[in-house]
Parts: structure tokens; C-alpha cells; sequence
């Protein structure tokens, strides 16, 4: 190849790069852009289910998000999605899988230092064993919440745990 053309043809060869490659970072944008589409849509899906009380519809409606976020490594997602799960299981009585939804949740909050979500998930563990009739277990887990709902200086966190804890105090004894 002689130098004359060397510069032209790298020129072009740049060129049709760049042209390549326009495409297929706009597919990735959109592919990104529609994937994050379909995990808002699942959200407000299980969102309207459990309000609605279709538990096991939003059970159904989490279980693909969770594979979602899980293939996305978005651990904050990952957490709440086990949360919704946890719920929904609690809802319609199936507590031995609430109480591992939670643990799942917890796992992740505590990975990520998401305090917030480490006290909500704790204090939801409580209600499952007030359910349970294990109210020993709940003030526990009602105990460790309130703990972190003082540090973040949650007050209507506060305020909700301490009131579980006096009910359950006051059924103890």
C-alpha cells in the first residue's frame, strides 16, 4: 500500500467504525431503556396486585422481577423484591416462606448497609411471629428494629415499633 493512500484508508476505516457502531450502542440504550421499562412496569404491577389483596399474583409478578434484578446484579431491587415476596407470602399465611423472603432481604440490606430497609424488614419478620403466635420471637426482632429506627432517626419507624413492642408487652404478661 503506498503512504498516499494509507491515511485515506484508515480514515475510512474509522469512518465505517464509527458508523457501525452507532447502531449498536443505540440498541444498547434501547434494549437498557426497555429493560428498565419492563422492571417499573413489574414494580407497579406487584404494587397494584398486593394493595388489591391478589397476593399470589404479586408473589407471580416479584418472582420475575427478581430473576430480572438477580441477572442485573441490582442488589437494592434484589432486596425489595425478596420484601414484596415476604409480604405477599405473609398475606395469604404462608410464613415459613415470608420468613425466607425476609432473611433474603435482610442478607442483601445488610450487604449494601441499607439500614432503612434492614429495620423495615426486621420489623416485618415480628409481625410474622405475632402471626405466628410466637410473641417472645417478635418483641426480638421488634427490639432490633426499634435499635436501628433510633439510629436513623426514623420517628414514625419509632414510633410504629415501640407501639408493637408495648402491645406485646402487655400480652406477655
Amino acid at each position: 500500500m503506498n503512504m498516499k493512500r494509507q491515511p485515506l484508508y484508515l480514515i475510512l476505516l474509522s469512518l465505517s467504525l464509527i458508523i457501525l457502531s452507532i447502531p449498536l450502542t443505540e440498541k444498547i440504550t434501547w434494549g437498557q431503556t426497555n429493560l428498565n421499562t419492563q422492571i417499573e412496569q413489574l414494580i407497579q404491577d406487584s404494587k397494584q396486585q398486593a394493595r388489591q389483596g391478589e397476593s399470589e399474583k404479586a408473589i407471580e409478578t416479584l418472582q420475575q422481577l427478581l430473576t430480572i434484578v438477580q441477572q442485573e446484579n441490582n442488589q437494592e431491587l434484589e432486596a425489595w423484591s425478596w420484601l414484596g415476596l415476604g409480604f405477599n407470602h405473609s398475606q395469604i399465611q404462608e410464613y415459613p416462606q415470608a420468613l425466607e423472603s425476609y432473611k433474603q432481604a435482610l442478607s442483601i440490606y445488610q450487604d449494601i448497609n441499607n439500614l432503612s430497609g434492614v429495620a423495615t424488614v426486621l420489623s416485618n419478620m415480628g409481625s410474622v411471629y405475632v402471626n405466628m403466635g410466637k410473641a417472645a420471637d417478635a418483641v426480638n426482632y421488634y427490639q432490633q428494629a426499634l435499635k436501628i429506627y433510633i439510629e436513623i432517626e426514623d420517628d414514625s419507624g419509632i414510633e410504629r415499633t415501640q407501639n408493637n413492642i408495648d402491645e406485646l408487652n402487655e400480652r406477655l404478661k
